[in-house]
């Protein structure tokens, strides 16, 4: 439709002003797992308030969120993300719209951060620890002076700031929910086998932070399971779990945008694990601070008399000075001193520097609170929201009487409305909501207004010398609509792309094909092999145990330094060895990457797996904070990539590897094709734990039992102490193994079992062959 040059006038009018307001973003929503009946509940925490629980009310169908078009279809945008970045094997092909949008976010950010420089991270042009620390105690003193003042207000008398009443409580716990249901997701694709070997000491700290938001594999403690006990609680049965594609539909309600948007950037942070490290450990380190609104949170659900361990339990695990924030700390330094030593080059640090800050602030602006309907402030309240857009509501308000009447055959719509409608002066000039939703609207109408660059957007073009509406609007009138569209987020790739120093082809490319170096990979030309790989019928299963009488004798309980698996000989082919034990840690590893798959038994035991074959020290019952990390600089942290380095060097070989790449090209170059490209499916499998899960549950016990093999035969792969490390985690493997064991074979559906005993046998014939006969 051709648009007459006023109607178009005022078409551009419209898109200049809206913008501004570009909403902070709704807030997170929830979900709720089946429960498991033997699994305990949640502390309680008693109310240290005495005040009368208001009666509940219902929250009425006019105080929930409206949305405009647009905000619709962004609300759609960010639960298909959602769903399918959580489903990745499913949705190979999310991947290229994953990373396009994490660099929308990050660019979104970083263009209003700049703006307010002074006031925030970006405020530290030079990277140096004394000014971070100065920063981060700074910004931990203002959340705590802000809170003493609002304790204060509180006990004068004020109303609560969070939520009004119970009935809004809940509303606002189960809004919540899709950002709870993926707490620590941020960290979720960190320290794979794929990560280069120097950089596993700060990713591996990182990795521990992620452990502690999972419980450390108790599933009392795994934070989305004390949520889901939370949302239980307050009777929300009914919403499905957080990875389930359920849980994005309309019909419960879970429509808070800025909450989806917030879930969606911790689910796309470390996604592409090795491209975005540095951006992922800006965002852990800002999302461990201490929020004033966590603290607000605390106290006012005490006051309502409902449970809220789940937000004391973040404020106490995240504290900066044994806890998450620490931790995060630590790893920020450490990654910039890693840049420092192996570049020499200041500029490279400044420029890693930068990319922290990005993801700090990724984190830092996105709310990832529900606004509660009741104390939303009204139009005639809040707005206009700064004086950039009173100027630009005044510029139009001008404008209406003179061209509402011009446009009155115009069928063109601005969001909610047609451009007549929103043009009535009548309408436009007495209601401050009636301007507000204009503003909103009319920002996201493209391509009249490109966020940050009014020189780019055609409405600036159209009012320029040569344009359809050139004199239609003054000089000042045009600086002013310039300086409006200019201060809106800019969510282009060059804004993330200038700060950083990167260039838009390496942020935006998704080269990841090697699943020897990449991450994530999920190449769909290997599934014909996977297939056949473990697709053995029961004739095809190894006879070469029959020693044993129970068909999974691996499970029978064993002792690390005494059993022998008659399966494996008393000499092993190193060199054939070296691909299996290297690749065989990342079987597991993608079973963690999304939260609310592993807030469940069988995933808390492959947590405290993964733990051992990580080097963690063993869970006790509390949490290790910083002396995890302390431990791991006094080289404690040792696991099986470790003791795998030194078979190696203990044979002169692999001396300055640097990543499992080289490793299997090594392996490869020295005759162990076939065993490499065993390993390379062993990778592949690791990628699929929906599909394969048992398979690669049953391939893990076959490794375990090489552990004990190499302990019990006293095999000199490996130094005495470190044998006795092996020894240790061997046996917190085969505890975890026994319980995923026991899960599969207590499942209605027995296949699975079979699935299992697929794995162990398809990996103990592998790892057999690398022991020749004598």
């Amino acid at each position: 439709m051709l648009l007459s040059p006023p109607s178009l006038a005022i078409l551009l009018f419209g898109a200049a002003i809206l913008l501004v307001c570009q909403f902070i973003a709704r807030v997170l929503t929830r979900t709720a797992k089946r429960r498991d009946v033997e699994a305990p509940a949640s502390p309680q925490l008693k109310s240290t308030i005495q005040e009368k629980v208001p009666t509940t009310t219902s929250l009425q169908e006019s105080e929930r969120p409206k949305h405009s078009p647009s905000e619709t279809r962004r609300l759609k945008h960010y639960k298909n993300l959602y769903h399918k970045v959580q489903n990745l094997e499913q949705h190979p092909k999310i991947l290229e719209a994953a990373r396009t949008e994490l660099i929308a976010l990050l660019s979104s950010t970083t263009s209003t951060a700049l703006q307010t420089k002074s006031t925030n991270i970006f405020a530290i042009d030079t990277y140096s620890r004394s000014a971070l620390e100065t920063y981060l105690q700074n910004d931990n003193d203002t959340s705590t002076t802000a809170f003493e003042a609002y304790i204060a207000r509180r006990r004068a008398g004020s109303p609560r700031e969070m939520f009004s009443d119970i009935e809004e409580a809940k509303w606002w716990l189960k809004n919540a929910a899709p950002v709870k249901y993926v707490d620590g997701s941020w960290l979720g694709h960190i320290n794979k086998i794929t990560t280069p070997f120097p950089l596993r000491p700060i990713t591996k700290d990182a990795w521990q932070v992620m452990s502690e938001e999972l419980g450390d594999g108790d599933l009392a403690k795994n934070h989305v399971f004390v949520y889901e006990d939370l949302m239980r609680e307050i009777g929300e049965t009914e919403v499905p779990a957080g990875d389930a594609e359920d849980f994005i539909h309309p019909r419960h309600e879970l429509d808070e945008l800025r909450v989806w948007r917030a879930a969606v950037a911790q689910l796309l942070v470390s996604l592409f694990a090795h491209d975005f490290l540095p951006e992922s450990l800006g965002f852990n380190m800002a999302y461990e601070g201490l929020p004033l609104h966590l603290m607000k949170t605390v106290e006012e659900l005490r006051e309502l008399k409902l449970n809220g361990y789940y937000f004391v339990l973040h404020i106490s695990i995240d504290n900066a000075d044994s806890g998450h924030s620490k931790m995060a700390t630590e790893a920020v330094t450490k990654y910039i001193e890693y840049v420092r030593a192996t570049t020499g080059s200041e500029e490279e640090v400044q420029k890693a520097w930068r990319r922290v800050q990005a993801g700090f602030m990724l984190a830092e602006g996105l709310p990832t609170t529900p606004e509660a309907p009741s104390l939303k402030k009204s139009a005639e309240e809040s707005f206009p929201r700064n004086d950039l857009e009173r100027r630009v509501v005044e510029v139009f308000a001008a404008k209406a009487p003179v061209a509402h009447k011009l446009h009155c055959s115009s069928k063109l719509k601005i969001g909610r409305q047609t451009l007549v409608d929103w043009l009535d002066p009548s309408i436009f000039s007495s209601s401050k909501q009636w301007q507000m939703d204009f503003l909103d609207d009319l920002a996201d109408c493209k391509p009249w207004i490109k966020k940050g660059d009014a020189d780019g957007s055609k409405l600036v073009q159209e009012m320029s010398w040569g344009g359809r509406m050139f004199g239609s609007f003054t000089e000042g009138e045009m600086i002013i609509l310039k300086n409006w569209v200019n201060a809106l987020p800019d969510d282009r790739p060059s804004v993330y792309c200038n700060f950083t120093g990167r260039t838009e082809e390496e942020a935006l490319t998704n080269n990841l094909h090697d699943i020897t170096i990449d991450y994530p990979v999920l190449d769909q030309s290997v599934d014909a092999n996977l297939q056949s790989l473990f697709s053995l019928t029961t004739n095809d299963l190894s006879t070469t145990h029959t020693h044993h009488t129970d068909p999974l004798p691996s499970l029978k309980p064993t002792n690390p330094n005494t059993s022998h698996h008659a399966h494996f000989g008393s000499a092993v082919d190193i060199t054939r060895l070296v691909p299996l034990w290297f690749a065989s840690p990342a079987l597991l590893e993608s079973f963690v990457n999304v939260p609310a798959k592993v807030s469940n038994r069988l995933g808390s035991a492959v947590v405290r797996l993964l733990r051992a074959q990580t080097g963690f020290a063993e869970e006790g019952d509390g949490v290790a904070g910083m002396d995890e990390v302390v431990r791991g600089e006094n080289g404690g942290v040792v696991g099986l990539v470790e003791l795998g380095l030194e078979m190696l060097r203990r044979r002169s070989e692999g001396v300055g590897m640097m990543t499992l790449k080289e490793v299997l090209q090594d392996a490869r170059a020295k005759g162990a094709r076939e065993e490499v490209e065993f390993a390379e499916l062993m990778l592949h499998a690791s990628m699929r734990p929906m599909r394969y899960g048992d398979v690669l549950l049953g391939m893990t016990a076959a490794f375990v039992e090489l552990h004990e093999h190499i302990v019990a035969a006293k095999m000199d792969v490996l130094s005495d102490k470190s044998r006795a490390v092996l020894a240790a985690i061997a046996g917190r493997e085969r505890a975890s193994s026994e319980i995923c064991m026991r899960e599969i074979e207590g499942h209605a559906d027995v296949g699975r079992l079979r699935e299992y005993q697929v794995g162990l046998d398809v990996a103990r014939r592998r790892i057999a062959a690398c022991f020749p006969a004598a």
